[in-house]
């Protein structure tokens, strides 16, 4: 059987056994799309790796690294590890913000619904910028958690936008 056919068919039944990964209201409904340059599933341990380029889009969500390992337990992801030269997060609220993070690493837990970045992280929501080499962010809170005792944490607050009806 052709090298691509097997691919394409084990990246079709990851996408049956991943879904919810990373939930935000109507999206943890909707299939996720994965691409890479290679796959290895193994559905007894429920580990699959992709690797180079990889990409995993659910809904507004979408995950971007070197290499994405995801953990699946009774065919529902429990975890999914990506790393690369910087690993990139992006999602968009319920409110219509996005919210951009990106690390050398980022860990995502579905079940504690929380992400954490490590080594050169990053988050991004309208404008405010957090950076730390430890972030913790509790997706269904919006919190974040930040810093370790060996780094300083650097924020940027944005200015709220003035009213112009004054005028």
């Amino acid at each position: 059987m052709n090298t691509k056919i097997i691919l394409f068919l084990a990246l079709s039944v990851s996408l049956c056994v991943t879904n919810n990964a990373f939930a935000r209201t109507d999206d943890a409904e909707k299939p996720i799309h994965i691409t890479a340059d290679t796959a290895e599933l193994n559905e007894k341990s429920g580990i699959s790796i992709y690797r180079g380029d990889v990409k995993m889009v659910q809904g507004t969500t979408i995950l971007h690294g070197d290499i994405i390992t995801v953990y699946t337990v009774n065919d529902e992801v429990e975890k999914m590890i990506s790393v690369g030269n910087l690993t990139t997060y992006e999602e968009t609220t319920d409110d219509g913000d996005v919210v951009y993070a990106e690390s050398e690493e980022m860990i995502y837990n579905s079940a504690e619904k929380k992400i954490e970045l490590f080594r050169r992280g990053k988050i991004t929501q309208v404008g405010n910028v957090i950076r730390s080499d430890y972030i913790l962010y509790l997706t269904e809170e919006g919190l974040i958690d930040t810093g370790t005792k060996k780094d300083r944490i650097k924020i940027i607050i944005q200015p709220k936008a003035k009213n112009d009806a004054s005028k």
